[in-house]
């Protein structure tokens, strides 16, 4: 016996020992928590687990919370937390307990604090603490909030009992009894009791007066006296219809009417009206109730209908049958006659029109339709210059005059191109000497061979440039310092793309040398290298004749192969020039900048001697030049129907400057005339 009492104390020293080690434990740790919409008790929980310490909530705390913390003292923090959330702790030497409920005795006094708890909780905890029994009416089911400081038992009866409203205190022999006030329990009972009047009338009519009435009460009301028919409620019987005052046609029209008000749909099956709630009831209420209805189409697509149908009338249920001209709809009678109505109006047979086009791709069409067309009233022919219109007769009308104002042929251009390459080198030192003398038998008839070269060339020079450019660009034709790379024309319509391209393509083999050997191995990879000039016009003409021209030029050189030594592709060079212009037809666009600069290393040898070691270098010569080249491009572009005026003006031009030419050379006679 005496070891078994000595066992409890040493169980009971150990338990106060491991609770001052977990309060310890808890003092000096460092805590981080962070929980944002929890549940009061899930945080609690989480607490305890860091915190070392038992922590359990009772019955009455319920709810979410926020907690954030960083720190050591639990205290303080776990503390704040409780006052926060309104909530109340019990310290024990194994358990902390929370609650919303706190309750104190201090020498026959009472302290009692409560924070949102139901009354019937907060008295059923309250007859925990008291030695007196404790009962009570049905109680309010609003949650209050209590806060006696020193009060003793019958006087925090009391105070209880006010707190509550329209109660008194019956006070007995170790017991109190929470009764509600006579006055108070006839005033609710006229207030807020429900009042559910049916009557059957000798005309089968019914006579209906409800007032705050359950659905359960209202139903066991009207099916009272009706014989061989049952119902079964399958949702909510405490549904209230707050007020309904009506006659009732006959039992069905009634209780169709009494259902709806209370949110329910019913059934009849083997004699048993099953109620099911129903949130579409005031919906047919306002709309009628609704039934799938087939609806069927002559000429109008179901698809296309039901767009309209949606834009009329809102979002209604529907499907389309396959394979049929006709669809479903879930529909109301007044939705199903407006439904009928707009079909007779929109179900019309469409006549289908072939719409020819003279200039214009139907593609473009389709791309830039006229405002009032709508692209899914049109079809694609199959021989690419004509459309199929589905429409009534007006809007083909209509369709026909919109095309006539944009079905014209697009302006076509042409553009004169002339690229010459210059050598800047000997350019530069070049400037005309002009000597004019005596003519002689033959002179008159030899003029026209002096610009001979230019003036057979395609493009108007002298119209263009004058004299003077023409009389400088011969010379030096002549003399080998320009060479003419392209002299043509260009034609193409306004809007699109003109392309000019004189290029070289050198096609090689990739290859890598040997490492070893260091000879070149050749690989299956065959690539190209392109190089010449590209030039890109893209014109457009505006309403006013303005010619407004896009140009891109560019001139590309390739280097000296030495793939065969290097492994390397041949070096290439790029120059690129863009220029965006507006101007009449006629006006020149002239290009330049596009200047190409080459060092050319040249080697020449003697055959077997200049390979011998340093005796080979006195049988080998080597030698650098340097290059500079420079593409001009001269561009005239020109409306094809003032064509046909610049050739005969080119004719003009070619007899104006023989004229010319004439008139000087009669000058310089008359005045050697006058001088002898």
């Amino acid at each position: 016996m005496k070891k078994f009492i000595g066992f409890l104390r040493l169980l009971f020293l150990s338990c106060i020992f491991c609770g001052a080690l977990f309060s310890a434990e808890a003092k000096g740790k460092f805590f981080s928590w962070d929980f944002t919409d929890c549940t009061i008790k899930d945080v609690l929980f989480a607490v305890s687990m860091d915190a070392g310490i038992p922590i359990l909530a009772d019955d009455t705390v319920s709810g979410k919370c926020d907690l954030r913390f960083i720190g050591n003292d639990f205290e303080k923090a776990f503390g704040a937390f409780l006052e926060s959330n309104r909530l109340y702790v019990e310290k024990q030497e194994d358990l902390w307990t929370v609650s919303r409920f706190k309750f104190e005795a201090l020498e026959g006094l009472y302290n009692l604090d409560a924070c949102d708890i139901l009354p019937s909780v907060l008295i059923e905890k309250l007859s925990q603490k008291i030695e007196s029994s404790i009962t009570f009416d049905s109680l309010p089911t609003e949650k209050i909030s209590l806060h006696f400081k020193r009060l003793s038992e019958k006087e925090l009866m009391e105070k209880l009992a006010k707190s509550l409203g329209q109660y008194e205190v019956l006070c007995g022999t170790n017991s109190f009894h929470f009764a509600r006030k006579k006055e108070a329990a006839g005033r609710r009972q006229f207030d807020f009791e429900g009042f559910v009047g049916i009557s059957r009338n000798q005309d089968e009519t019914y006579e209906v007066n409800i007032r705050d009435g359950k659905f359960s009460d209202i139903l066991e009301s009207l099916f009272e006296g009706e014989e061989g028919k049952n119902y079964c409620i399958l949702g909510n019987a405490d549904a209230k219809i707050q007020r309904s005052v009506f006659c009732g046609k006959s039992f069905d029209d009634t209780l169709l009417k009494l259902s709806k008000q209370g949110g329910f749909s019913y059934v009849l099956s083997d004699e048993v009206y099953y109620f099911i709630a129903s949130s579409n009831t005031k919906n047919e209420l306002i709309s009628g109730q609704r039934n799938w209805e087939r609806f069927n189409l002559k000429f109008v697509k179901p698809e296309a209908f039901i767009s309209i149908m949606q834009w009329q009338l809102g979002k209604i249920e529907n499907f389309v049958l396959p394979n049929q001209n006709a669809f479903y709809a879930l529909v109301s009678e007044k939705e199903k006659t407006t439904l009928q109505k707009l079909i007779l109006d929109t179900d019309e047979k469409q006549t289908t029109y072939l719409v020819s086009l003279k200039y214009l791709h139907p593609d473009e069409v389709l791309k830039h339709l006229p405002p009032e067309v709508s692209k899914e009233s049109l079809v694609l022919a199959d021989d690419n210059s004509c459309l199929y219109f589905t429409g009534t007769e007006e809007a083909y009308k209509n369709l026909c005059s919109q095309l006539e104002l944009c079905d014209r042929p697009v302006q076509r251009l042409s553009y004169d191109l002339l690229i010459l390459q210059y050598d800047e080198g000997k350019q530069n030192d070049w400037s005309p000497v002009f000597n004019a003398d005596k003519m002689r038998i033959g002179d008159r008839t030899a003029a026209s061979a002096l610009l001979g070269s230019v003036m057979n060339l395609n493009m108007n020079v002298v119209g263009t440039f004058g004299m003077t450019f023409a009389a400088s660009l011969q010379n030096s034709i002549e003399e080998n310092r320009t060479k003419v790379f392209a002299d043509t024309t260009l034609h193409g319509v306004s809007g699109k793309k003109i392309t000019f391209q004189n290029t070289n393509t050198y096609r090689y083999r990739d290859n890598n040398l040997d490492p070893e050997t260091g000879k070149p191995v050749y690989s299956g990879v065959t690539r190209e290298i392109t190089s010449g000039i590209k030039l890109e016009v893209l014109g457009w003409v505006s309403g006013d004749g303005m010619i407004t021209s896009t140009v891109t030029a560019s001139v590309s050189r390739q280097g000296v192969d030495t793939s065969s030594s290097t492994g390397n592709p041949p070096p290439t060079t790029e120059k690129i020039v863009t220029t965006e212009v507006r101007g009449k037809s006629g006006e020149p666009v002239v290009l330049s900048g596009l200047i190409q600069n080459s060092d050319t290393k040249e080697v020449k040898r003697v055959p077997l001697i200049s390979k011998f070691p340093l005796l080979g270098w006195l049988f080998k010569k080597q030698s650098k030049i340097k290059e500079s080249s420079q593409m001009v491009i001269y561009l005239v572009p020109c409306l094809e129907n003032e064509k046909k005026y610049a050739a005969n003006e080119k004719q003009y031009d070619r007899e104006w400057a023989l004229e010319r030419i004439k008139g000087l050379s009669a000058y310089v006679e008359k005045a050697a005339l006058l001088e002898g």
